[in-house]
């Protein structure tokens, strides 16, 4: 059934998207260009993995219907999923198109970064609630 599949891909963006942050983190550390390569495909796997994990918990809303109820946002799976993959994006933009800003700012990319992550664990912890695991 289709909505089997959500539970089945949301592991992956979340699991590549910290894992480019950290990679990130490691870099600032120890100045080793490879690992901001690695973190950039990471980052892009991890964006086109939640391509898969936002379609497929579409779906699922579709069959539940909690989406429509957004407000308060903070509260709502969906809308903090898909706000958190937003800023992902935005970051990989600045990343790839922009990449003296990204390197003059390099710490406010990390707390983004950061920040981004932790709204990511988050709404995973909304959506787990939501499914009845927690």
């Amino acid at each position: 059934m289709i909505s089997d599949w959500h539970p089945l891909v949301i592991h992956f963006p979340i699991a590549l998207l910290s894992t480019s942050v950290v990679f990130d983190f490691i870099y600032y550390y120890s100045k080793n260009k490879d690992l901001l390569v690695a973190s950039w495909w990471i980052l892009l796997t991890g964006l086109i993995a939640s391509i898969a994990a936002i379609a497929s918990g579409i779906i699922d809303d579709s069959l539940i219907g909690h989406f429509g109820a957004v407000w308060p946002i903070w509260y709502n799976h969906g809308a903090v999923q898909i706000i958190s993959i937003t800023g992902f994006a935005i970051l990989f933009y600045f990343k790839t198109i922009h990449p003296k800003s990204y390197n003059n700012n390099y710490t406010s990319y990390l707390l983004c970064s950061s920040i981004l992550v932790a709204l990511l664990f988050y709404g995973a912890h909304l959506g787990a609630m939501l499914s009845g695991r927690i």
